[in-house]
């Protein structure tokens, strides 16, 4: 290798300078740059193929990417998520889950529907159903804001607005007669009540203490107030549920009559409304009853399949054909003549016991007084 060696002088600088004896072999360079030269071609070489290597990469990606798109890649569901947080919306699918054939389909048709949303067309089209879901997302919030009540609507409250009309009917009518009332009362009943009171005080100082009675009507306590008590215990006896009314607090057994005839129907009044009720309603009763079997029967099978749907109705269809044979056992003729005749012997049964009952206490008292 060649030597350098620094020339001290006054300058700034200390240009280096090649000592005679120390210059380089030929043979040496020579060597050297055939070295250099032969190396060269392994690097381009090296270069080359590494350089080919990522193109095919690169290019082996992108054919796979056109041939096999990412799976994960889903259809966006902004707009269908917002209108299923609508109430009525869910309340609606709710009902249909429970109805056994929606949920056959439903179970069936889930599956087709997801092979489509991943399909190639679909992914291709994915742009465009963004684009798309986007706006329409944007258009429901847009709706709220203008008709708030979308967000809290349901059935039941859609129910109470349709019967407005007739709630305040029957709320307007229900003051006006109450207001009636309270005028023939203040008007008519009471100075007429006053003067009826006012001449039995006269009567009852001058002539007759009726000890605050009406001098007609309480002559005929002795027989309307047994009259009162059976009547009374009878609608009781069928009609428990109601306010009983008081023996006190009358001027005569005829006024509680009265009284007794009015709270009758106001027992009577919603035991029919009831029954009506209940009649209208039994179809959909009825209706439920079979929904809620077939559910049951349903739910008992592998799977919601079709084969499972119709495996299912058959023996749902079976057990309501064994509910309709029980129900016309117990309800027939016959099971009610037998109750009819099983009552008849439990009272003549009851009323042998109380014969010998009586027979024996008569007995007793004999014999007492026989040792008196």
């Amino acid at each position: 290798m060649p030597a350098f060696h620094r020339k001290h002088s006054g300058s700034s600088k200390n240009i280096p300078v090649l000592l005679s004896s120390e210059h380089t072999n030929p043979s040496n360079v020579a060597s050297n740059v055939t070295a250099h030269a032969e190396a060269i071609p392994d690097k381009i070489h090296n270069q080359v193929e590494n350089a080919a290597d990522n193109l095919q990469t690169e290019v082996d990606n992108v054919v796979d990417s056109v041939q096999n798109p990412p799976k994960n890649t889903s259809i966006p569901s902004k707009t269908v998520d917002h209108i299923k947080s609508y109430p009525l919306v869910q309340q609606t699918r709710s009902f249909l889950y429970g109805i056994p054939a929606a949920r056959v389909l439903h179970a069936n048709a889930k599956p087709l529907v997801k092979s489509v949303l991943e399909s190639k067309p679909m992914q291709l089209a994915l742009p465009v159903t963004n684009t798309v879901d986007t706006v329409a997302n944007s258009s429901l919030s847009l709706t709220e804001k203008v008709i708030p009540s979308l967000k809290t609507k349901t059935y039941q409250k859609l129910a109470e607005e349709a019967k407005l009309p007739f709630t305040y009917t029957k709320k307007y009518s229900k003051q006006a007669t109450n207001k009636t009332v309270e005028l023939a009362d203040q008007n008519v009943y009471q100075p007429a009540h006053n003067q009826v009171m006012k001449f039995r005080k006269y009567y009852n100082k001058k002539f007759y203490d009726t000890k605050g009675k009406p001098l007609v009507r309480s002559s005929l306590d002795p027989m309307t107030g047994p009259i009162n008590n059976l009547f009374e215990n009878l609608y009781i006896k069928w009609l428990p549920n109601g306010t009983p009314v008081s023996k006190d607090g009358y001027s005569s057994e005829l006024n509680r009559s009265v009284a007794l005839v009015i709270n009758f129907f106001s027992r009577t009044i919603p035991v029919i409304e009831k029954h009506i009720a209940d009649t209208s309603m039994m179809p959909c009763h009825y209706v439920m009853h079979v929904n809620s079997v077939f559910n049951k029967s349903l739910d008992k099978q592998p799977s919601l399949g079709f084969m499972d749907f119709w495996n299912a109705s058959k023996r749902a269809i079976s057990e309501l054909e064994k509910e309709a044979i029980q129900y016309a056992k117990s309800h027939g003729p016959q099971k009610l003549l037998t109750k009819h005749k099983k009552e008849k012997i439990d009272g003549n049964v009851l009323q042998q016991s109380q014969e010998l009952l009586h027979d024996h206490i008569e007995e007793v008292q004999a014999q007492i007084q026989s040792h008196a």
